[in-house]
């Protein structure tokens, strides 16, 4: 279930309307059934339970109308129950395939996360799908991509793209309503600067969905602990607490959820268009740190590799627009080319690394030793 924007009901209707005319994809996952929530026959809304209030008060106060949305689906695995850094890696490939497909047939996804990257449940299946078109637009198939002038930029904070702000101004109300267009922490750094949301936005949210994958685990659960989150249908109990193999971000990282928009964007920016961004992450105490508590030795390489290399993709496919202005225009086949390059360079390693509970009993012994 999900709180809608109202005034976004039309625009996902005709997103669904039109992906129900074209080829179903194996890599997007669409909704076989989709409903408004009710309560003693209304529609249950956000403003449903502030009705003591008058518009006026509503207007000023930025509450947004939400209305609480059911979606059925096929089931598939969340990325925290990952088997191993090639499964995920795997996912993620394959729902970049997803929102290639997505933009060729004219629909702008807008929302890249971590939760809305989903895995295959068993070894021969898709390994990755992409999910949640709640944010989707319609666009002209294909569409190229013209640069526009970046808008001035609105110091403000927010602690998530879901939590309602106050601002004194109309135009900082605007400004983070667009930035709800995404998860704030995936957020790239051209919309958080104002810029015009295109695929190429969605494509560099991928990367940071790469990079803060590996600050937000330490290695895989247990074999055992995987084959009964599959059997409980991936269904975490209120009151068990987190997987244990999750992790905080670092204060510089969770900054990008709890942060100052301008700061966040500076920061991104500077680590993709900077010749020394990549240098900066991969010698950082917050990355050599994460490597050596979350991460085997043997794995640290690659990851290195991995992350370096990505970064480095996104540096070269960086748009200078003026002087002071920059995008990025990493198509989907370049970063899928390099993470295809990166499983097959460490294939051998995937294995011997991969908890996943359908592989067979002497590999799990081999796993787990």
């Amino acid at each position: 279930m999900a709180w809608q924007d109202v005034t976004r009901v039309a625009e996902q209707d005709a997103v669904m309307q039109h992906l129900t005319k074209q080829e179903l994809h194996p890599n997007v996952i669409v909704p076989f059934r989709m409903e408004k929530v009710k309560r003693d026959d209304e529609i249950c809304t956000t403003l449903g339970a502030i009705r003591g209030f008058l518009d006026t008060q509503i207007e000023e106060l930025g509450v947004e109308n939400r209305v609480l949305t059911l979606s059925v689906s096929e089931l598939k695995r969340p990325v925290k129950y990952f088997w191993g850094v090639h499964d995920f890696v795997r996912g993620l490939r394959g729902a970049l395939l997803g929102h290639k497909y997505l933009t060729k047939i004219g629909i702008l996804h807008r929302d890249i996360s971590e939760n809305n990257i989903v895995l295959g449940l068993r070894p021969e299946d898709e390994r990755g799908y992409l999910i949640d078109l709640d944010m989707a637009i319609l666009q002209n198939a294909e569409e190229p991509t013209e640069p526009e002038p970046v808008k001035p930029r609105t110091r403000c904070s927010t602690r998530s793209t879901q939590k309602s702000s106050i601002f004194s101004e109309l135009d900082s109300k605007k400004h983070m309503r667009a930035l709800r267009t995404g998860t704030f922490p995936y957020i790239s750094y051209n919309v958080l600067g104002g810029g015009r949301h295109t695929q190429f936005d969605d494509v560099e949210s991928f990367l940071y969905v790469l990079l803060l994958f590996f600050f937000s685990y330490a290695g895989p659960l247990s074999v055992s602990e995987l084959h009964e989150a599959d059997e409980a249908g991936f269904i975490h109990s209120i009151g068990s607490g987190r997987p244990s193999h999750m992790r905080n971000w670092p204060d510089k990282y969770a900054g990008w959820a709890d942060g100052e928009t301008l700061a966040i964007a500076d920061q991104k920016c500077f680590s993709i268009t900077n010749v020394n961004g990549t240098k900066r992450i991969m010698e950082s105490t917050e990355f050599l740190g994460c490597l050596k508590n979350n991460w085997p030795e043997e794995l640290h390489v690659p990851i290195c590799d991995l992350i370096e290399d990505s970064l480095t993709l996104f540096y070269n496919g960086t748009l200078r627009i003026a002087a002071n202005g920059s995008r990025t225009e990493v198509s989907h086949t370049e970063f899928i080319s390099t993470l295809e390059s990166w499983l097959d360079t460490y294939s051998h390693l995937e294995d011997k690394f991969s908890h996943c509970p359908f592989k067979q009993p002497e590999m799990i012994r081999k796993t787990e030793l």
